[in-house]
């Protein structure tokens, strides 16, 4: 567990009115801290959303448009979550010692990252995904491969959009929850 007097530091990686995303890479795959994070957060009036992302160690926070980041910022501090730095500075590329599955996720998290940051978090990987899927499926259909490939290809696409990537927490279950 962080002690309070020193709190991990925290990156802004990339923020737009009401909505910043956080890494936090000393605390890369851990859990525990995470879920921390999300009981902690949820005691945060400010917070409308919290998506947390362990294995990338990435934390969005949705927050009201007149709740400044700043109130949000001393509360994690204050609560010895983290530190905000500020910008994150340049990545050295390096292979952390994972799993080849983990080296995956974590290589498509980031390509993930990218998207939602060039499309201002309107496109994410599995959005793009799913809309790939749905185009070859389409593709297959006029081709006459309605029971084969594009049934197949439609059945992964809804599947993809009832699952959840990222770990998604309900703040009224933390708040309704407390004694």
């Amino acid at each position: 567990m962080t002690s309070i007097q020193n709190p991990p530091s925290a990156y802004i990686k990339h923020h737009i009115p009401g909505r910043v995303r956080l890494k936090i890479p000393q605390k890369r795959g851990d859990y525990g801290y995470f879920d921390r994070i999300a009981e902690l957060l949820a005691e945060c009036p400010c917070i409308t959303q919290l998506q947390l992302n362990p294995s990338a160690a990435s934390l969005l926070i949705c927050h009201g448009t007149n709740d400044p980041f700043l109130n949000i910022a001393e509360f994690a501090q204050t609560n010895g979550l983290f530190t905000i730095l500020g910008e994150q500075p340049e990545e050295t590329f390096s292979i952390p010692h994972l799993p080849i599955a983990k080296l995956t996720s974590t290589g498509f998290n980031h390509i993930n990252e990218a998207l939602m940051g060039f499309s201002q978090g309107r496109l994410d990987g599995r959005s793009v995904l799913i809309l790939a899927l749905i185009g070859l499926a389409v593709h297959q259909m006029t081709r006459s491969n309605v029971l084969g490939a594009a049934s197949s290809l439609l059945w992964y696409a809804f599947r993809l959009l009832k699952e959840e990537n990222e770990k998604t927490f309900d703040l009224d279950k933390y708040v309704n929850s407390r004694p």
